[in-house]
């Protein structure tokens, strides 16, 4: 029994492949660290904080979609939930100068996505499938009305608005300027992504994908896939949350379009048209789905027909993703 447990161990990894892992992150880290450097003017570091925000919502729906095979029409709601609770947040945090700096906000955002997931996520787990889309988009389409209904929490069409400059000084900086902006977004971005990634190679990443294969199996040898399907769709809700954080504070604004469905129909296409196979994939679907939106959209008004179009031959001659 022991030689057998031997065998099929997995091999303790090298020094060299150590480094590497290591040195992955620091590259990135130093790569966000220079970005501004080289590209300096606004609208380059808008776009930058876009991509940041748009990875880490991509990655998370990836671990629905990628990971535990949920394919969900109703993601953005956790995304915008976390949106216009920072957005209370700041609020409250300026008018009762409580002692809670900026970048900890997203982390109210990050929570707040949590819990809604949990509230809702048990019930929308219980099925895989097509079962469970329908629901998500039950879901999708009742939250998005209720945001004009329920005007003193959402805002109505206009939404509700913050400014960030009020919030307590952390080293200085105000986090009025674009820059700073950018550093919040780009430090939480590579928070979110190791998170994510270090998700992926725990003991539950590994049942998400034997859940997505085959759950019966998963069923015959003890665990039961609804719990692991629901625990994902927890963490999937957590980072969604942040992301949401995240433009909130960048726009200084949260609006029922954080809600809707063309916010959970563009994750879905960023994800999808990376690669929902591999973990970079997201992160690649997501850059190229910001840059070509905000392209397109100077070009032209009906830039979302070019979106579907894209898609559509994504998913007729590149299933895999780019």
């Amino acid at each position: 029994m022991s030689d057998a447990t031997m065998t099929i161990a997995p091999p303790v990894p090298s020094a060299s492949d150590r480094l590497k892992f290591y040195g992955v992150w620091v590259i990135a880290a130093a790569a966000l660290i220079i970005l501004p450097k080289i590209f300096s003017s606004g609208g380059s570091l808008t776009t930058f904080s876009l991509i940041g925000i748009s990875i880490i919502f991509s990655l998370s729906y990836n671990i629905l979609l990628g990971q535990t095979g949920m394919l969900s029409f109703g993601h953005a709601v956790y995304y915008g939930l976390g949106g216009f609770l920072a957005i209370h947040a700041i609020n409250i945090i300026a008018r009762n100068k409580f002692a809670i700096p900026l970048p900890l906000v997203p982390l109210i955002g990050g929570m707040a996505g949590l819990i809604f997931a949990m509230l809702l996520g048990w019930v929308s787990t219980k099925r895989s499938g097509t079962a469970f889309a329908m629901i998500s988009l039950g879901l999708a389409e009742l939250v998005a009305s209720s945001a004009l209904i329920l005007r003193t929490f959402f805002g109505g069409e206009a939404g509700v608005s913050a400014n960030r400059t009020k919030v307590l000084r952390l080293f200085d900086f105000s986090f009025g300027p674009q820059i700073q902006i950018y550093y919040l977004v780009a430090a939480w971005t590579l928070i979110a992504v190791i998170a994510m990634y270090a998700l992926t190679r725990t003991p539950l990443g590994r049942m998400c994908n034997a859940v997505r294969d085959n759950p019966e199996r998963v069923q015959f040898v003890g665990y039961d896939p609804h719990v692991i399907r629901y625990l994902a769709f927890c963490f999937a809700g957590f980072f969604a949350g942040i992301a949401g954080a995240l433009a909130a504070i960048n726009f200084e604004i949260a609006n029922s379009a954080y809600l809707g469905a063309v916010q959970s129909g563009t994750v879905l296409f960023a994800t999808y048209i990376g690669g929902v196979g591999f973990f970079i994939g997201p992160i690649v679907g997501a850059i190229f789905v910001t840059l070509l939106s905000l392209g397109l959209s100077d070009l032209t008004q009906v830039w979302q027909l070019y979106f579907g179009l894209i898609f559509i031959a994504v998913v007729l001659f590149a299933p895999g993703g780019l």
